[in-house]
């Protein structure tokens, strides 16, 4: 298969800048006035630009100050779309780990099973003991024909020493984050004169603040809720680590489930499992194959744990995976009061900006230095194209065609130059 790709390069102006100065986007722009009038009808006049901003884009304008010819180049970068979801119940938790040892015991025999000893009773080995008494069980091997029975110690430690901690998070707080920057001329060069961060919050649908005091340039934000959120509910992380995983039942605090996560507590210091006398004598199953040879199956009925009986080991747990597994996650972090997701997508968002000294917006030409291509074929028959692009700003706009006629489009794409490389 032969693939023709097309790349068209966005908006025009001088080179020479470009290297001296960020990158200024091709942002949809609508210039206007705005009138005020006083008590006496005197009017004063503001300039209003409207921007229309996706993530990572970076909008300039020049001001010239005090009427004189020198300009001030105010920049605007869309650096990140957070969303800080509060933290409203935690919990530390760790995987079974369960050793089985059991007896089982022929009737008429010296009875090292007796049911007052072993029937919802506790015992000291291990971080937790339970016992467990389970009569009418099979006689093979046995001299008479009465039932044997069998009685049983689980011996329950953390797995691996693993310590999880649990979260509940709620609907979240959508975060805008910009970077306000301003350059003057300095020996025929631009430089960075200031630079500030500016958190701005969106659920209220609207913020509106000053964000320089020298020219009163008054900025508004407004935009829509991202496409895709993280949704309220259960998540964890092991100690140690910062990657939140999710995507698996997990209990909450008031529930001690033993097919979900968190079953196994750790609390004040000491592991707990709420109520284990009942949940694991419940929970224990034993079927007795040769009461004299001792052999038997030892069961556990629930999930997330690590099964021992004998020499065999079974691992039955489940970490889900990590939030970051999906592509529209850039980074998850939780920060003890709430979780802090960046989106590695963004959401449309328009910008209103006034200021008593009319602006020059300035925008620059896409630019790129080389792409090369590879085309891989999975054991599926699936076709993926990777195309890197190396030194590139601004827009890329690209058609593919399967043949040199170009008569039909096969794909067509956009990149941002931040991006290294594109999959299709």
């Amino acid at each position: 298969m032969r693939i023709i790709l097309c790349l068209y390069l966005v908006t025009w102006v001088r080179a020479k800048v470009i290297d001296d100065l960020p990158h200024c986007s091709r942002s949809t722009v609508m210039e206007g006035e705005i009138r005020e009038y006083d008590n006496m009808g005197r009017p004063k006049i503001y300039s209003s630009v409207q921007l229309s901003m996706a993530l990572h884009e970076l909008s300039c304008m020049t001001i010239k100050t005090n009427g004189s010819e020198s300009s001030i180049l105010h920049t605007l970068e869309f650096l990140r779309l957070e969303q800080h979801h509060p933290v409203s119940e935690m919990y530390q938790f760790g995987i079974p780990k369960i050793t089985s040892s059991c007896i089982c015991d022929c009737a008429g025999g010296d009875a090292p099973c007796k049911m007052e000893q072993y029937n919802y009773k506790n015992c000291t080995s291990g971080t937790l003991c339970y016992r467990t008494y389970h009569p009418v069980q099979s006689n093979v091997g046995c001299i008479g024909e009465q039932k044997s029975e069998a009685c049983c110690e689980l011996r329950i430690e953390p797995f691996k020493d693993w310590i999880f901690t649990a979260i509940k998070i709620s609907q979240p707080a959508t975060i805008l984050v910009f970077r306000y920057s301003i350059y003057d001329r300095f020996n025929k060069r631009w430089r960075k004169a200031s630079e500030e961060v500016i958190e701005v919050p969106l659920n209220r649908g609207l913020s509106k603040f000053d964000f320089n005091g020298r020219n009163k340039i008054e900025m508004v934000v407004t935009g829509s809720r991202p496409n895709r959120e993280l949704q309220p509910g259960m998540y964890f992380l092991r100690e140690g680590t910062h990657e939140i995983r999710g995507y698996v039942p997990i209990n909450e605090i008031g529930e001690s489930n033993l097919e979900k996560l968190g079953w196994m507590r750790f609390s004040e210091g000491k592991w707990d499992i709420r109520n284990g006398n009942v949940k694991m004598k419940q929970a224990h199953h034993i079927i007795v194959a040769d009461c004299k040879q001792q052999q038997y199956t030892s069961t556990i009925n629930g999930e997330q744990m690590v099964l021992v009986v004998g020499n065999d080991i079974e691992e039955s747990y489940d970490l889900g995976r990590a939030l970051t597994s999906d592509p529209w996650i850039e980074t998850a972090v939780y920060q003890g009061r709430d979780v802090r997701v960046e989106h590695a997508e963004g959401t449309s968002i328009t910008v209103y900006m006034t200021s008593e000294t009319r602006p020059h917006m300035l925008r620059h030409i896409s630019q790129m230095e080389s792409f090369d291509g590879l085309i891989q074929v999975d054991r599926d028959s699936n076709r993926y194209l990777n195309i890197s692009f190396l030194g590139t700003k601004g827009t890329l706009i690209g058609n593919i065609f399967s043949s040199e006629k170009k008569d039909q489009i096969d794909m067509v794409f956009s990149v941002q130059g931040r991006s290294l490389a594109s999959q299709m």
